[in-house]
Formats: C-alpha cells, structure tokens, sequence
C-alpha cells in the first residue's frame, strides 16, 4: 500500500512541477548576484554595446500543462529577466522567441545573459521592457490580423452552389438478382446537389442521385438516392475550390425486365450512405466546371444460399466519377 501511495504521489508532484514555465541558465562563469531590476533588456532588433560581455544562456520554455495566464509574454520575459540577475548579469538580450502555436500554449524565450559596467546602463528595467512588450503588441497584432487575412481567403468560398453532373459508375460490391450473381458492373450516373456554406467552410447540404445499368437479359437496375448532408468547402488556389460532403438518406432499389409485351419489377427501400469530394474551377462570378467522386453504400437482406462470411457485407457498393456544371446563387 506504501508503494501504490509513493507512486500516486510522485506523479501528482510531477504533475504540480509541471504546471510552471521552466527557466534555465546555463553560465560560463559563476558571478554574485543582483537586483532585477538592474537588469536592461535588449530585444532581437536592438544593438548590445561592445563592453558588454557574455557570460551564459537562458530559456524561458512551457513546462507542461502550463496554465495560459502563465504563459503570457511580460510574465516569461519577466522570469528570463529575473533569472538574468540571479546568474549575476545586468543585459538580457533576446536571440529567439517563439509564439503559441500547436506545441505550447506559452511564449516561449531564448536569450543571452551579459554583463556590462552598470555606468552604460540607461534605462531601468521597467522602461525597457515597457518598450519591448509595446514592439511585441505591435508585432502580433500584425502577425493576428495577416492570419485573419489568410484564413478569410482560404474560405472565401461561394455560400450557395448547385452542383449538376454526369458520368460513369460501377457497382464494386457482389450482388445477386433473380437470375444470376454479379461481382461487378458499370452504369450511368447523373447527380444534383446542393451546398449551403457558413463561415469557415462548414455548411449544409441535399443530394440526389440516379443510377442506372442494363444487363444481358434485357434486366434493368434502377437506384435513386436522396438526402441530407454535411458539407465543407476551401479554396485551393485564385479560382479552384475543394468542397466534400457526407450523408445518410432514403435509397430506392428498383430490379425490372421486359420482353415487349409484358414488364416485371420489383422495388426495395433502404437508407443509404453517401460521400462525395470535389474540385470545381470557377469561371465567373455564376458559374463553374467541376470533375467529383462520390461513393455510395447501401445493406440489403441477404438473398438465401448466398454466402457473404468472406465481407460479411450483403448490398450494393458503388463509385461514381462525375463532370458537371457549378452554378453560384
């Protein structure tokens, strides 16, 4: 029981020391330490004076787990400043600085520690990081409102779009009729479909499509499928748009034959599942050209002494290739 309480407590302290930005100085030469704020803070853009002599290294890093209000960008300059007058240097001049991104959520710093005659000092400390954090503001403000720039680009993207298209489509699943079994077959397909776009590429859609194929024996298979969607779309360059979409909708099965006198069918009703992904060329403001892939899926009853254990999937597998028109509302 010793053991299992020793080992929750040394992850739970291993935890704890992990929720604080981690500052490390690594020095050539150990010198007597000194107030912070005797401490003057050169930015990467700022010129050190010669008479200043380097006498170590600092980092200022995210520790893990590091709660945002830490990380912000005065508070880990503040820990490398402070960190600076331990080590017993009176500059901290800043090599590197990276902002928050997908590794971390803090500021992170690196930086030189020296020492200077403090008659060249000029400024306190609060003066210049004043200064520098006035510069960073400045600084990420423009680098903020260029991502705000890009990222409304990328999604500039028509809000309304009616797809139309045509082309061939195969049948990849093995399927069953009532005169014979089929492991593949090639049809025609033609689609109408419909996009709603929000903001940041995220939007709604409805989809229709027809598939149609004829057989030897004057067998005829019909598929109409119509649903909603989810849908994405982003620009790829100055006037190609990607777009996908995903839904699940009513499928009608419809198998018939005719010899000329009589005709015999029969139908079946199913949900299906769609996904289709695209690329459209936009020619004007109107309209469009596009090629799209869809993909189709749908489960039907397992016809008797047909054995599906090798996929343990009975129904009808489809792909689609497509060209068509695009018209923006």
């Amino acid at each position: 029981m010793k053991k299992v309480f020793s080992g929750v407590l040394t992850v739970i302290i291993a935890a704890s020391c992990q929720t604080s930005p981690k500052v490390v100085a690594e020095l050539t030469e150990a010198y007597p330490s000194r107030p912070a704020n005797s401490v003057m803070v050169y930015d990467m853009s700022d010129s050190v004076p010669t008479a200043a002599m380097t006498i170590g290294k600092v980092k200022c890093v995210d520790g893990g787990l590091t709660p945002t209000k830490n990380c912000l960008y005065g508070n880990m300059l503040a820990l490398a400043v402070r960190k600076t007058a331990e080590s017993g240097g009176n500059v901290l001049r800043i090599d590197k600085h990276k902002y928050p991104d997908g590794k971390s959520t803090c500021h992170r710093i690196w930086g030189t520690i020296m020492l200077m005659p403090d008659s060249l000092v000029k400024a306190d400390t609060q003066t210049s990081l004043q200064n520098i954090e006035e510069r960073h503001d400045a600084e990420y403000s423009e680098y903020a409102n260029a991502m705000i720039q890009r990222q409304k680009k990328l999604y500039d993207v028509p809000h309304d779009v009616v797809k139309i298209g045509l082309g061939p489509g195969w049948i990849l699943s093995e399927f069953t009729t009532y005169n014979g079994t089929y492991k593949r077959k090639m049809g025609f397909n033609v689609s109408a479909d419909y996009q709603h776009i929000w903001n940041y590429g995220l939007g709604l859609g409805v989809n229709y499509q027809y598939f149609g194929t004829t057989f030897d024996n004057d067998l005829k298979l019909k598929m109409h499928y119509i649903g909603p969607s989810l849908a994405a779309s982003m620009k790829l360059g100055k006037k190609w748009i990607w777009d996908v979409q995903l839904g699940l909708g009513y499928t009608n099965y419809t198998e018939s034959i005719s010899n000329g006198y009589n005709s015999v069918s029969e139908s079946i009703s199913r949900m299906g599942v769609m996904a289709q992904m695209g690329v459209h060329y936009k020619m004007s403001d109107k309209i469009g050209i596009g090629l799209q892939f869809d993909s189709f899926r749908m489960s039907m009853e397992r016809p008797e002494g047909v054995d599906t254990s090798k996929y343990g999937f009975y129904g009808i597998e489809r792909m689609d290739l497509q060209f068509g028109l695009r018209f923006y509302m």
